[in-house]
């Protein structure tokens, strides 16, 4: 007569596999990322074969012959399961911190640094035909300014610098690769020679490191430092512009400190990991800056603010439209916009009756210097200026 085999003894037979044994003598955190992709195929089938199971008439899966030869079968299955599949964020995070644990490395998009600190990889590359996209860019801003000043309006081009080129000391060599030329410096002259106005950022943040960073650990944006650093470098440019702007008091309230876990970490599918299990999120006590009167700091008597910030996400973090607001004393009408990328929030706003009807007086155009070696797309081809 047989008997059942136990979960005990199950559990211990499962112990004296080879795979699993080898996986249990690992060291710490790389026992744990073996244990976790030994699990993970089980796991995975369980949930599979649950989602399989689950009634989906928007992802229906079909089983006929034809559809079986022409592989629509198995493009279904797989809609069905992405749809379906349940804990499948939480498989996803698994997968991915066992990737981290392993390796101690990023991925094909994020470069791990110096002390927890983490990069864009395109930072680090090399551009195909860089010096003839950097002058194709240089000679569409310098026909947006010529046309801008005829309407009596001045463009201020502000290039936000790489992370990398900012924080060079944290990069896993302490310092760029010597086959990245210096794109930043080689635009601003561009920029000179076609008589734009601009304002380097770069020499600012790169001295204020020594007191703070200027970026945050976990994220491509200048963190709530970098963004003062570079308002008040472009406050500085702005008043040497438009003297005599209106006045306008503003104060900064900072919020209790929080987790604040970067874009960086999303694209290496982080985001939702304990810190023990990841780069550390950088914390954050989160800075908002108002209009000093309970006003929006839109200028006197109401009028629309005769500066205006056109930029991307950089525009967006770190407060930087409410420490360039503080560091003009002046009201700033912030257009920028979320993968706004080089010209994503400024063609929007030239194409708005509002720019028609109240024009500024200065139009700060603020452009993320990684998207300035890339050929131009389509849309910029075209004139920004309707």
């Amino acid at each position: 007569m047989t008997t059942s085999q136990t979960p005990t003894s199950a559990l211990t037979r499962a112990r004296q596999h080879p795979t699993v044994r080898a996986a249990l003598a690992l060291p710490g955190p790389a026992r744990a990322a073996a244990l976790t992709l030994l699990l993970l195929p089980a796991a995975g089938l369980i949930a599979a074969l649950t989602s399989l199971r689950t009634p989906d008439p928007h992802h229906a899966v079909p089983l006929d012959g034809p559809s079986l030869r022409s592989g629509a079968t198995f493009k279904a299955t797989e809609a069905h399961l992405d749809a379906n599949l349940p804990g499948r964020a939480a498989l996803i995070a698994a997968v991915n911190t066992s990737r981290y644990l392993t390796t101690r490395g990023g991925t094909d998009e994020v470069t791990l640094g110096r002390g927890g600190w983490l990069f864009l990889r395109s930072e680090l590359a090399a551009t195909p035909g860089e010096a003839g996209h950097l002058r194709a860019r240089a000679d569409l801003i310098a026909a947006l300014s010529d046309s801008l000043r005829a309407r009596g309006i001045t463009l201020l081009v502000a290039v936000s610098p790489n992370k990398s080129r900012v924080q060079q000391a944290q990069l896993p060599g302490g310092r760029l690769p010597g086959w990245r030329g210096d794109t930043y410096a080689a635009f601003q002259a561009l920029l000179r020679e076609r008589q734009v106005a601009s304002v380097e950022l770069l020499t600012p943040m790169r001295r204020a490191t020594a007191a703070q960073p200027q970026y945050y650990r976990t994220d491509t944006h200048w963190n709530q430092a970098g963004a003062q650093t570079a308002a008040a470098a472009t406050a500085q440019a702005v008043r040497a512009l438009a003297p005599a702007l209106p006045v306008t008091r503003f104060s900064t309230v900072r919020a209790p400190s929080q987790s604040r876990p970067g874009d960086l970490l999303r694209l290496m599918g982080l985001q939702d990991v304990p810190d023990a299990l990841r780069p550390p999120a950088d914390q954050e006590a989160a800075q908002t800056t108002v209009a000093q009167g309970g006003g929006l700091g839109a200028g006197l008597l109401g009028a629309a603010p005769q500066v205006v910030l056109a930029g991307s996400s950089y525009g967006l973090r770190g407060n930087f439209h409410g420490a360039l607001q503080q560091a003009l004393g002046s009201a700033v009408l912030n257009v920028s916009r979320e993968g706004a990328d080089f010209s994503g929030s400024l063609r929007p706003y030239l194409h708005d009756p509002a720019f028609r009807d109240t024009p500024p007086r200065v139009l700060i155009w603020e452009i993320p210097e990684r998207f300035l070696p890339v050929a131009l797309a389509d849309e910029d081809r075209t004139p920004l200026l309707p």
